[in-house]
């Protein structure tokens, strides 16, 4: 229950301390569990990413034997056919649009590595909050006013 809503003093202090840290650790848990998750999704689409980049690295591999292929035989034939040059220039047109998503595939990848946390680091993450265990910890104030009572004793 939020702060605002809560009664003021009919609730002990002793009802809201246990779940106070159980809400956090439940928070930090769920938190940690949607950052698995995103990361999951990441690595699908970077391995997408990487399939695409391969299969556009195939097509330039193919696109540039055949523009050689056409340069061998313009070299060949003294005079070049209409035909020949349309699809020079088609097979051009699509060797450099291949070259920019290549290039645009890389550089999302980069962004990716760079702005994204992997997910060995976020299991390194989980692991040091459950072996911490927030619930464990006790607060400064809850320290000084056990001491306080025992002093008054």
């Amino acid at each position: 229950m939020p702060p605002h809503q809560r009664g003021g003093p009919q609730h002990g202090m002793e009802d809201q301390r246990p779940s106070q840290p159980q809400n956090i650790f439940s928070r930090i848990n769920d938190d940690i569990k949607a950052l698995n998750t995103s990361i999951q999704l990441i690595t699908q689409k970077l391995n997408a990413m990487v399939r695409y980049e391969k299969i556009l690295g195939r097509n330039l591999v193919v696109l540039n034997k055949k523009i050689k292929e056409l340069q061998e035989e313009r070299h060949d034939s003294p005079r070049e056919s209409p035909a020949i040059a349309s699809e020079f220039a088609d097979i051009t047109r699509r060797l450099s649009a291949n070259a920019e998503a290549i290039a645009r595939l890389q550089s999302d990848v980069e962004y990716i590595k760079q702005n994204y946390a992997k997910a060995e680091e976020v299991s390194e993450m989980k692991y040091v909050v459950d072996t911490i265990n927030p619930l464990e910890f006790v607060k400064v104030r809850d320290v000084q006013g056990l001491v306080g009572q025992q002093k008054k004793r």
